[in-house]
């Protein structure tokens, strides 16, 4: 293994499982997801649709065979929320990935944007992907990228869609480190 790599695999990955219901409340993907995507409140209604999004980029990755009109951010999070199943407890699985320390903001984008294509080709599970640039607001923080996994194959539509279960309990975590760890090793940047 290189020093690189070595590297490379110490950033950590954030991991999550956004549950329906948390302390009596009860949560929804489409919140969750806008509020990642506006880190700052855009200009008048945050709430209006089509949501006006202040992250610094944002995108959705879809499996093979899913229907086009997911393709926006907005519509399947909306939709994993209209569809959720009352006796499952995942609405989505969220991930924070780290860029690494000499990465450019595109060549981490697209370390993500692969990333999820490969959670899609393999899982079969639609991701929606936001950018932050901290720094671009003049916060210390380092850019990363969020991705918001739909626990539900999409092949069928979200309704009829099958709940990812290895992923939306703790040991998903160990499956998503996996998962990068496989990910940064094939990347030749």
């Amino acid at each position: 293994m290189s020093l690189t790599l070595q590297l490379r695999c110490r950033c950590a990955i954030v991991f999550g499982v956004l549950r329906r219901t948390y302390a009596d409340r009860l949560n929804n993907a489409a919140e969750f997801g806008r509020r990642k995507m506006q880190p700052i409140a855009p200009a008048g209604d945050p709430l209006s649709s089509p949501w006006r999004t202040t992250a610094e980029r944002i995108d959705v990755v879809l499996p093979p065979g899913t229907d086009d009109s997911l393709v926006d951010a907005e519509t399947i999070l909306t939709r994993m929320d209209e569809h959720a199943v009352a006796h499952e407890k995942a609405l989505l699985v969220y991930l924070t990935l780290p860029f690494e320390n000499d990465d450019r903001l595109h060549m981490g984008w697209e370390r993500c944007r692969d990333f999820a294509r490969l959670i899609a080709r393999e899982r079969g599970l639609a991701s929606v992907l936001v950018l932050h640039a901290p720094g671009s607001i003049g916060a210390p923080h380092p850019p990363h990228c969020h991705l918001l996994i739909v626990p539900r194959t999409t092949r069928f539509g979200l309704r009829y869609g099958v709940y990812d279960d290895e992923l939306t309990c703790d040991s998903g975590q160990t499956v998503i480190d996996e998962m990068w760890r496989r990910h940064i090793a094939s990347d030749p940047a």
